[in-house]
């Protein structure tokens, strides 16, 4: 182990340090907004990022934190970068080259680590081909490991669920392919709520018991009926939960709304059309297959203390978040 006194603040493109406090962390925070009506192609801050997916405590003690992560090509880090990181201790590092309390392993399938909402807009101002949308999240799917249960759902003047929770990827899939049964208005706001805090007829993402909680959101962010939320609401429930939320749009998605209801944790993608927005997530979805679980053991207390990792030297702060117990 090794006594840091100075952290620098900026570093290279795969330097990263996500600072918790107790159990858990969450994603680095969104890179600023444009509020320009042409789109660029494409526009996202997928790139450059480390995302902490999630963090908990396990049965024995050990935290255990899950991170993924892209260079400033968008291009996925690999497992052995982010096998370099170290864990920080109220400024006493530990790596897995001299410490044997932290280890660094590849996710496999059947690590119930993930609630995972998937949410469409299937209103009239939707412009593009809605085949699009099917194979992005086919891709995203068939990236990660088997460490999810999912919610389908789809909306425009109302919300449809088309799979409660559920655990069968060959039936969230299948799921993915229903389409809505009316398209009209856009409903994006009460839809996003829902799918975020739930109703008497389902549970809610941030009411799901496991350490990470991702929202794919397909919209262009042109809300025209919604009555119980709106956009900066549904920021502030995002962030109390860091919760991840994952905007995808193309053509004129107003790029401000979109950046609010991803909140400080998540990411915007924004392209003119739908080959280039393809292009942009199926990177970002590749380096999905390349999660890690960082492990620090038991025997380093953490209580009250500031805990981070780090790969390089760039540093961004985080609150702590805390979901429930693991399932089974």
């Amino acid at each position: 182990m090794k006594t840091l006194s100075t952290i620098p603040l900026i570093g290279h493109f795969r330097s990263w340090v996500l600072i918790i406090n107790l159990l858990a962390l969450t994603l680095l925070t969104s890179c600023p907004s444009s509020n320009s009506s042409t789109p660029p192609d494409p526009q996202n801050n997928f790139e450059g990022r480390v995302f902490v997916l999630g963090a908990q405590v396990d049965d024995f003690g050990n935290l255990d934190l899950y991170a993924i992560g892209t260079d400033l090509s968008g291009a996925a880090l690999t497992v052995a970068e982010l096998q370099t990181a170290s864990v920080i201790v109220d400024g006493v590092s530990y790596n897995t080259n001299d410490d044997p309390e932290l280890t660094i392993t590849v996710v496999g399938d059947g690590d119930k680590i993930l609630s995972l909402g998937l949410l469409t807009d299937f209103s009239t101002s939707i412009k593009y081909d809605m085949d699009i949308v099917t194979d992005i999240l086919t891709q995203i799917l068939d990236s990660m490991p088997l460490v999810y249960e999912a919610q389908v759902m789809t909306f425009s003047d109302e919300l449809e669920t088309q799979l409660d929770w559920a655990e069968d990827s060959t039936a969230i899939k299948a799921a993915v392919l229903v389409p809505h049964s009316v398209r009209n208005k856009t409903a994006l706001y009460d839809s996003m709520g829902v799918a975020l805090e739930g109703d008497v007829d389902t549970d809610g993402l941030i009411e799901r018991c496991r350490p990470a909680h991702m929202l794919v959101v397909f919209t262009d962010g042109d809300d025209n009926l919604s009555s119980v939320y709106s956009d900066t609401g549904l920021g502030t429930i995002v962030n109390n939960d860091r919760a991840v939320v994952i905007i995808l749009s193309t053509g004129n998605a107003k790029i401000d709304v979109l950046t609010t209801l991803a909140g400080d944790y998540g990411a915007v993608v924004r392209a003119a059309d739908p080959a280039s927005l393809v292009t942009e997530v199926d990177k970002w979805a590749s380096s999905l297959n390349n999660m890690v679980k960082i492990t620090l053991d038991s025997s380093i207390n953490i209580t009250g203390k500031t805990v981070g990792i780090t790969i390089g030297s760039q540093i961004v702060e985080v609150n702590p978040n805390s979901h429930c117990t693991l399932p089974p």
